[in-house]
Parts: C-alpha cells; structure tokens; sequence
C-alpha cells in the first residue's frame, strides 16, 4: 500500500465514530466473504451487511482491492485460539527430549499422541468456534489461485501458517523440515475445509485424529 493511502487511512480514521464505522465495515467484508466468496463481496453487499450507506465503503477505502486486501490484513493479525500460546507450550515440550530420547521408540510415539491430540484440538476450536474465520482463509486461498490482488496475501498467510510447523518438523527432520511441514499444513487445511460444511454434531473428529496421527507419526518416524 502506498505511504499517501496509509497517511489518508490514517487522517480519516482518527475520529472515534469514523474508526467505528470503518471497523463495521471490514467485519462486514469478512462476513460477506466468508459467506459469498471473494467474488461475492462487492460494495453493495459489503454496505448492506454493515447496515451503512453505500458511499462510506469507497469514502474510508480508496477502492474494493484495498477493502478486502485490508479485512484480510486484519484477520491474518488475529491469533484465533492462542495458536501460538498453543505451539510455545508444544515447543516447550519437545526440548524435553534429547536426540537420544527421540531414538527411543516409546517416547516418539508418546510425542506422536501429544502432537497429534494438540493439532486435533486446534482443528475442533476452529470449526466450532471460528468458522467464518477458516471460511474467510479457506475462500482466499482459493481465489488467490485465479486472482493476483490476493496472491501476495494468501503466500504470507501461508508462510506465516508453515512457520511453526518448519520448527515442529526440524525436531525429527534436519534435511528437510520445509517439505515435512507443507504435507502436515495440506493435511489440516484440507480437513478444515472438508469438514467446515457440515454441521458440528456431524464433524467426523475421530476420522480427523486418525488422519492426523497418520501424518504426525510419519514426520516423527522420518529418521
């Protein structure tokens, strides 16, 4: 985003009210992507959502690029869950381990049960608790493969995404923890995004744990 546009942001948002209604109407452009799509959060649908005239979603933003580019901005600074809470108590667990533990059969497959229950519980939170979040990510990964404005955000989201799981992986996988980590982070989206459908009395968590586990215990098991 250019400096001017940040700057003009900036100006128009310092009044409480206009940062209130400019705050409205990013949650709108969220809900409406989540529900319609990318291609379905037009300004009209974004300004019916937020309950707001149709002229405030091009007089707080410059155009719908930077509307959606900016609502995802905001949800990507959003650590649903205590992900990363989550992943430094996982990080914390594993330097227990000495590399002679980890050759002990007994403990990776203690390590394997831990790992996997902490993703599976991750995926549970998610899909009961922050679906229009998942929707929303699963929706610009999806349109990012067709559309250019989204491409950069989508790639740092992933990265962001695959940053913890690189660093779960060099524990088992010096060689090649990236290549480990991407098979481990398809395997959860995929499962997300599979099970975001249904509803939540109807989400197969144990066909969920086993799918997990079958990744976890291959990465833990590499060597």
């Amino acid at each position: 985003m250019a400096d001017s546009t940040v700057v003009q942001l900036k100006r128009r948002g310092t009044r409480p009210r206009g940062e209130q209604t400019r705050r409205k109407i990013l949650d709108a452009t969220l809900r409406v992507v989540a529900s319609e799509g990318v291609r379905g959060a037009t300004h009209r649908a974004i300004a019916r959502e937020a309950g707001v005239q149709l002229s405030l979603t091009t007089y707080y933003f410059r155009d719908l690029n930077e509307l959606i580019s900016l609502a995802f901005e905001s949800l990507m600074a959003t650590d649903y869950g205590d992900m990363a809470g989550r992943w430094r108590r996982a990080f914390r667990y594993l330097d227990r381990f000495s590399a002679r533990d980890l050759g002990d059969a007994r403990i990776r497959e203690r390590i394997v049960d831990y790992c996997t229950k902490r993703i599976v519980d991750h995926i549970r939170r998610g899909l009961l608790e922050y679906p229009e979040f998942l929707a929303v990510e699963h929706h610009v990964f999806y349109d990012a493969l067709n559309d250019e404005r989204l491409q950069a955000l989508s790639q740092l989201h992933r990265k962001r995404l695959l940053m913890p799981l690189v660093r779960f992986c060099e524990y088992f996988n010096l060689a090649d923890p990236e290549t480990d980590a991407s098979l481990l982070f398809g395997t959860i989206t995929r499962l997300e995004y599979q099970a975001l459908p249904a509803a939540p009395d109807n989400i197969d968590f144990k066909a969920i744990r086993n799918e997990v586990r079958r990744i976890v215990g291959w990465i833990v098991n590499s060597n």
